[in-house]
């Protein structure tokens, strides 16, 4: 097995489109999703191949690696079939534009204080003065 495993780490290494990643770690996917979420999961799975590869240790088996690879495509591949890509922010543009809070007009309210109270009596005096 070790053998084929090897081979398999050749191919994976070869690469270079997201239905070879699929098809090499037999996660099954649907097209659509791929082709409209693609650079985002290929950029959420090479995050996660760089965090495996921080925690790899050179006498981890190549199935265990593949198995690890397997693993990080799967999340990756649902991370955009369950969320968005603008909840990942995966992108610098999507980080840079993070959304600003936003406060409906509903939920303004205007609250009275003393000073503006004094204010508005003020004024109201004034113009409720005869004119000579």
């Amino acid at each position: 097995m070790t053998t084929m495993a090897n081979d398999l780490l050749r191919q994976f290494q070869r690469c270079s489109t997201a239905e070879e990643y699929f098809s090499l770690l037999d996660v099954p996917y649907d097209p659509r999703v791929v082709n409209v979420h693609r650079l985002h999961i290929l950029r959420y799975f090479a995050q996660q191949l760089e965090e495996l590869h921080a925690r790899c240790q050179a006498t981890d088996s190549p199935e265990h690696v593949l198995g690890s690879y397997r693993d990080a495509l799967i999340r990756s591949y649902q991370a955009f079939t369950t969320g968005t890509a603008l909840d990942h922010r995966l992108f610098k543009v999507l980080r840079d534009h993070a959304p600003r809070a936003f406060v409906p007009t509903t939920d303004i309210t205007i609250q009275k204080t003393a000073r503006n109270s004094a204010r508005k009596n003020a004024q109201d005096g004034l113009q409720r003065q005869p004119r000579p």
